[in-house]
């Protein structure tokens, strides 16, 4: 393994040291996870799937809602990806964004329906040492990553410009996992894990430079990167951590109280999660025991958590992506053989229907 190619695994799991400690403490995680995951968003009526591709390409899939045929482009050639990529609709355009090669940042749009691929460099060589995140801010794009040093960095471009402003969030060794990303009303929210398994939280009023730093969770709570959402009046995150436990955050807008629950115990949750909001409740996958595909969910207000499995033992060999489409709620996940593999519920049901949305050895 090359210098480069360890401080990308290092990363992806945490740190050595508290991937180590998690490790130990939650039992052996499979070595199969260290399949790349990938990116899953609604667009209008369409699902869209970005994940790296064969020797370090990006691809691009969708498929129309409610159907099963699903269509494949290529977003960038053979050596042009070298992380999970993020990915967001911005009108009628898609955004992907990833860390390109010599640790840079890339970000590419193609128009709805079309399959020609723009390419910018957010940021060159030596700036970025994580999966991104990003999101769309009124009429700008947003991107924050892990910078050199343990950095957070946060960039963002008016829509349809090239032109990409830096700056920094948070100062060197501060942060130990790829972040996530939300805009909250009028200010854009950014958690990541932070210095000895704490877990952070950031944000800063539209426009601003400010940022401001909360501590969510102290010291060895938190083991992987947190995904994070937006829920009414409150802002939500989940993270694993310690023992292998599935952690769930909240908070009132504007408060810096952050109120804790526990969704599954120790022993359970063996991959970064995925969160999202589905009507009135907060809905959760992520790799569970055996490589098992789970599924959480809770209403509002309430901290009972509801268990389902979407697909069985062996089967699950990546951090799930989740959104909710429609009347339905749809996950991506890498699969066996580095299938890139999907499944949907109807709302309010518990039935999984799988579909292979590209066949082995498809995700990098």
């Amino acid at each position: 393994m090359s210098k480069a190619e360890f401080r990308r695994w290092r990363l992806a799991v945490f740190s050595v040291a508290a991937a180590a400690a998690a490790l130990t403490a939650a039992g052996a995680l499979t070595p199969a996870l260290a399949a790349t995951g990938p990116s899953m968003t609604a667009n209008h009526g369409s699902v869209n799937i970005a994940v790296p591709g064969p020797n370090h390409s990006l691809r691009f899939y969708w498929a129309v809602n409610g159907t099963s045929t699903w269509h494949a482009e290529t977003v960038a050639g053979g050596g042009s990806t070298f992380s999970a990529p993020s990915m967001t609709v911005n009108g009628n355009t898609v955004n992907i964004a990833a860390e390109g090669p010599n640790h840079s940042l890339r970000f590419y749009w193609a128009v709805n329906g079309t399959s020609t691929w723009h390419a910018e460099t957010v940021a060159g060589g030596g700036t970025t040492f994580s999966a991104p995140s990003m999101t769309v801010n009124g009429n700008s794009v947003n991107i924050s990553a892990v910078g050199a040093g343990n950095r957070l960095k946060f960039y963002w471009a008016v829509n349809g410009t090239p032109t990409w402003h830096a700056e920094t969030v948070a100062g060197g060794g501060t942060t130990f996992s790829a972040p996530s990303m939300t805009v909250n009303g009028n200010s854009v929210n950014i958690a990541t894990a932070g210095s000895l398994g704490r877990l952070k939280f950031y944000w800063a009023v539209n426009g601003t430079s400010t940022w401001h730093a909360e501590t969510v969770a102290g010291v060895g709570s938190t083991f992987s990167a947190p995904s994070m959402t937006v829920n009414g009046n409150s802002v939500n995150i989940a993270t694993a951590g310690s023992l292998g436990r599935l952690k769930f955050y909240w908070a009132v807008n504007g408060t810096p109280t952050w109120h804790a629950e526990t969704v599954a115990g120790g022993g359970t949750t063996f991959s970064a999660p995925s969160m999202t909001v589905n009507g009135n409740s907060v809905n959760i996958s992520a790799v569970g025991a055996g490589n098992r595909l789970k599924f959480y969910w809770a209403v509002n207000g309430t901290p009972t958590w509801h268990a389902e499995t979407v697909a069985g033992g062996g089967t699950t060999f990546s951090a799930p992506s989740m959104t909710v489409n429609g009347n339905s709620v749809n996950i991506s996940a890498v699969g066996t053989g580095n299938r890139l593999k999907f499944y949907w519920a109807v709302n309010g049901t518990p039935t999984w229907h799988p579909e292979t949305v590209a066949g082995p050895g498809s995700v990098q």
